[in-house]
């Protein structure tokens, strides 16, 4: 059994030497190229090819906002899993999306069928970059760290970070984020054109509830399957505080379990979910245990529109229409004059070259 195990291990050794050969040697793989250098969001310096033709993208905010670049053709393999991330609205903005490549995940990475693409480099999730990223660097792969939120590699290199000062840091992030992968591509003016949206967007609800006194803000709730919430660290409480509501879990830290005797001394007035979760909005909603919550006997339970996107790290959406929506779904009366199919609409035609047909 030790004999043919070890005979396994040299046959897979063989390939994927063969793979990385000729990946290296081949006209359009990345490393016959000439090199620049760029510095990712974990602060490493890595050396990327001057031109960037063949990119392998295993983060879903990293995918969508290569679409909103109009980067579709650059892209030769994505993530496994982007079918639960990514609303099928968007889908319509790349239908190849469905034949694609899709040779890794967020944790996970296949790196013969990875040096197969032949790819210029691999954008992968912040957190992945101890073991995707040593795994694609160790035979040859140049690798770009996104986090979508600036802080140090300690802070920048895990799922839940503890960040002191959450909003500059998603707030920074986003726009570093999105900038790098604009010069990456060769797309800066789109790139730039895409932060200078989002910020106005985001001025507009600054400005409508500048002033907001403590004692008018909404206390409220992210809720996800089994029990699970968003506290400090995490975008999701950066959304609701810019929205004008209070993170009634903001003592947990990023994503965490909590108990309903939880949510019943939190006893929020208003809980949101994400549309992918709806599903745990009906379970609310016919719970006898959260009969007692304010939210459920306000009949304030909101599935949030497919523009929110995930509020673990926000895309560009999510700041640009996502704090929007929420600022009118929790004070209506300062948001009165805002159309938000207009706003939506705006947007998934100017970044993503088709109408939004989702709901609000």
């Amino acid at each position: 059994m030790a004999r043919s195990n070890t005979r396994k291990r040299l046959i897979l050794s063989v390939i994927v030497s063969s793979v990385m050969a000729a990946y290296l040697l081949s006209p359009v793989g990345g490393w016959s190229a000439e090199k620049r250098t760029v510095v990712d969001q974990l602060g490493r310096t890595v050396a990327i090819p001057a031109k960037v033709e063949r990119v392998v993208v295993l983060m879903h905010h990293a995918l969508i906002i290569m679409l909103e670049l109009g980067a579709q053709d650059q892209m030769v393999g994505v993530l496994k899993q982007w079918e639960n991330y990514i609303s099928g609205g968007i889908k319509k903005a790349w239908p190849d999306l469905e034949t694609i490549p899709t040779p890794g995940d967020l944790r996970t990475v296949n790196v013969e069928s990875t040096l197969a693409l032949k790819p210029d480099l691999v954008v992968i999730t912040h957190y992945a970059i101890e073991t995707v990223g040593k795994q694609l660097e160790a035979v040859g792969v140049p690798v770009v760290g996104l986090s979508l939120y600036k802080a140090g590699y300690e802070e920048a290199s895990v799922l839940n970070p503890k960040l002191k000062d959450p909003d500059k840091a998603y707030t920074e992030g986003m726009k570093e984020g999105i900038l790098l992968l604009g010069d990456i591509l060769g797309r800066r003016d789109r790139a730039q054109k895409l932060v200078d949206h989002i910020l106005r967007n985001r001025k507009l609800v600054e400005t409508r509830l500048a002033g907001l006194k403590r004692e008018d803000r909404i206390p409220t709730y992210m809720a996800y399957p089994k029990m699970y919430s968003m506290g400090h660290g995490k975008y999701a409480m950066v959304i609701m505080e810019r929205a004008g509501g209070v993170n009634v879990a903001a003592e947990i830290n990023g994503y965490q379990k909590v108990s309903m005797e939880d949510v019943l001394r939190w006893n929020p007035s208003v809980i949101f979910t994400q549309e992918r979760y709806r599903s745990v909005a009906d379970e609310i909603k016919r719970s006898d245990a959260w009969r007692a919550v304010d939210a459920v006997k306000k009949g304030r339970v909101y599935v949030s529109p497919e523009y929110v996107k995930p509020w673990g790290h926000p895309c560009p959406e999510s700041i640009g229409l996502g704090e929007l929506w929420m600022a009118k779904t929790l004070h209506p009366d300062k948001f009165a004059d805002i159309d938000l199919q207009t706003a939506a609409d705006d947007f998934y035609r100017t970044f993503y070259g088709i109408p939004y047909t989702g709901g609000h």
